[in-house]
């Protein structure tokens, strides 16, 4: 009996227990029934405006940053302004050399072929009045002097 006594006793704590518990159990579902949530946004709001305006002054910082960017690219160029004033003034100024060149050179061919035939005429002095006279002769002449020319070239 002893036993059933002891068991009775272990039985008897184990209610007791249970029955604290469930008590324990019935208090805290009484608080929480009459627990009250207020549902307050405002501190969320708040840090979602703060956020938003940090958010908004960064891309604008950005973009004041890139239409820094723009501006100077636009202004920069491969050459300065200068540069290219001295390229140009160099080429017209070479353009008119060479112009010059040519034309000087074109009148002095021609400088020295009309002085080559008034030499030619000159030199034929008395003998250009013959020829004057006599063409066909004046004809088999030129033919024998570029003859002589080309003979004398080949040397």
């Amino acid at each position: 009996m002893a036993k059933l006594d002891e068991i009775m006793e272990v039985l008897t704590q184990e209610i007791t227990g249970f029955n604290h518990s469930i008590d324990k159990l019935e208090e805290l579902s009484d608080k929480f029934d009459n627990l009250k949530i207020k549902t307050d946004t405002s501190s969320l709001e708040f840090l979602l405006k703060d956020f938003l305006m940090t958010q908004k002054e960064t891309v604008d910082s950005y973009e004041h940053r890139m239409d820094d960017v723009l501006k100077k690219i636009d202004k920069s160029r491969w050459t300065p302004k200068w540069e290219m004033v001295v390229l140009y003034i160099v080429m017209c100024l070479n353009t008119i050399a060479f112009s010059y060149l040519g034309y000087y050179f074109i009148q002095y061919e021609q400088k020295k072929e009309a002085a080559v035939l008034k030499g030619k005429k000159e030199g034929l002095g008395k003998a250009g009045d013959y020829f004057d006279d006599h063409p066909i002769i004046y004809k088999d002449f030129e033919k024998w002097t570029k003859k002589q020319d080309t003979v004398s070239d080949r040397k």
